[in-house]
């Protein structure tokens, strides 16, 4: 009996410690303030410009600092090409000069009148003369040299579009990113205002007597906790905004705006993709010119060092008879024709051999890199087209299961209404919605920017690709 005294007295004891420590959880729950929300337009209506994907790769194409450089490199390379003919230039120089001869001290043995060692000052005279030359030296590397400033110019020209393709494919990514972290941003704000709702509503059940302290908490939970969920995707979408501006190459703050508008494509069979636009890819471009520009390096090389060259030259001495500044002039002229062969060329281990034969190896080293891109590219392209298959899949899939999970929803709010289902049950289908929603403007997302390089892996622009494929 006393030991029944003593277990009641202890269970109470322990259920006033209960019962005071849920009122004090209660009453710090009550006395948290859920933080206010504020929503994406609000934070950059009023200090920043809308803008298209359109507009935006306008404006990269004509700020972006990375294609501003490139486009330096093929103004350079163009003002060579269009030169080229200067290496039938000859050299030509022109020279003047005017001088005055006089005397500074001339001795005199005797003078008229006088005695002997008397001073005179000497005569001066002003003379000039001019001249000038041609020297033309022309070589059998000439004609190979002028061709390699054409390649050159081509070659600058394939690396700026590459740079150009590469440039509007991030913006489009960068692009495509920011308005699906604009919906997502939607749907967090969403979910937040809802998680308040619920937990405002379960509150007041809880007061009534309508709930169980349980489902308030869980309620009350499931609000605070939707908020950091919330900042951690603004905090990512502002970091994803300055790196959109400085990509586009703008000091001015521009938002993204616009609709996902996603159109299937039906692609052939892999192998006829690669038969088809194989030799049309940038990448493949630039090894063959890079062969062919060090094909033409080694011939150059083999014959600056073992190919005759000539020199001709013409000077022309223009200058006064008489050594008198009044003389009439004189002209004379000398032409000289020369041939220069080199040996050292021919002889082993000298450093124009070793430069021929490292320009040999240049040529091995390129035209292996080209069968390697080769390769490589021929699987690039079967993997992006595999690749557009499967996220085209991923967004009807990702649009079905946001339809189920909306709906799913709506009947676990009508449940919990009716007293059917649990505030935990809704909850993780609340859950379920929005990671259905996020995952399906992400897939969205994945699928445009996998035609954006189904599109680069073909060597086509973007609407290209949906003209030929799209259904």
């Amino acid at each position: 009996m006393l030991l029944f005294l003593r277990l009641l007295r202890s269970g109470t004891i322990m259920m006033t410690v209960v019962l005071l420590s849920s009122s004090l959880l209660w009453a710090q729950v009550e006395s948290v303030a859920l933080p206010k929300s504020t929503t994406a337009q609000e934070e950059t209506e009023g200090h920043s410009l809308y803008i298209t994907l359109a507009e935006a790769q306008k404006l990269a194409l004509e700020g972006n600092a990375t294609l501003r450089s490139q486009q330096l490199s093929l103004e350079a390379s163009k003002r060579e090409a269009q030169s080229r003919w200067n290496s039938f230039l000859p050299g030509i120089s022109l020279s003047g000069s005017l001088s005055n001869s006089h005397s500074i001290y001339s001795p005199q043995s005797s003078a008229p009148g006088g005695g002997a060692g008397g001073n005179s000052s000497g005569n001066s005279a002003w003379s000039w003369s001019a001249s000038g030359g041609l020297n033309l030296s022309l070589t059998a590397g000439i004609p190979v040299q002028m061709k390699l400033a054409s390649l050159r110019y081509e070659i600058a020209q394939t690396n700026y579009e590459s740079q150009r393709q590469n440039i509007l494919s991030s913006v489009a990514s960068s692009f495509y990113n920011l308005l699906t972290s604009t919906k997502n941003l939607t749907v967090l704000e969403d979910n937040v205002a809802l998680t308040r709702q619920q937990y405002e509503q379960a509150r007041q059940n809880y007061n009534r007597g309508l709930a169980s302290e349980l489902d308030m908490l869980r309620a009350q939970y499931a609000a605070l906790s939707a908020e950091p969920q919330l900042d951690k995707a603004r905090s990512q979408y502002q970091s994803d905004l300055a790196a959109f501006q400085l990509l586009i190459g703008s000091t001015e703050k521009y938002v993204p705006q616009g609709e996902f508008s996603l159109q299937q494509l039906q692609l052939p069979e892999a192998q006829v993709l690669v038969d088809s636009y194989l030799e049309q890819r940038l990448d493949v471009i630039q090894k063959r010119q890079s062969l062919q520009e060090a094909e033409l390096s080694k011939t150059a090389q083999v014959l600056s060092a073992k190919a005759p060259s000539i020199s001709l030259s013409e000077n022309i001495r223009l200058s006064p008879t008489g050594n008198s500044m009044s003389g009439t002039p004189s002209i004379s002229g000398s032409f000289s024709v020369g041939v220069s062969i080199p040996v050292d060329g021919y002889i082993p281990g000298s450093s124009k051999s070793l430069t021929v034969e490292k320009s040999k190896d240049s040529v091995e080293t390129a035209r292996i890199n080209l069968e390697t891109t080769l390769a490589q590219a021929r699987q690039d392209i079967v993997n992006k087209a595999n690749n557009v298959k499967l996220l085209w899949h991923s967004v009807e899939v990702a649009k079905l299961n946001e339809t189920i999970a909306e709906r799913s929803y709506q009947l676990s709010q009508e449940g919990y209404r009716a007293g059917l289902v649990s505030q935990t049950d809704m909850e993780n289908s609340r859950q379920q919605m929005v990671s259905a929603q996020l995952s399906g403007s992400t897939s969205q997302s994945q699928y445009l920017a996998g035609v954006e390089q189904l599109a680069i892996a073909l060597g086509l622009q973007v609407q290209e690709v949906y003209e030929l494929f799209g259904i």
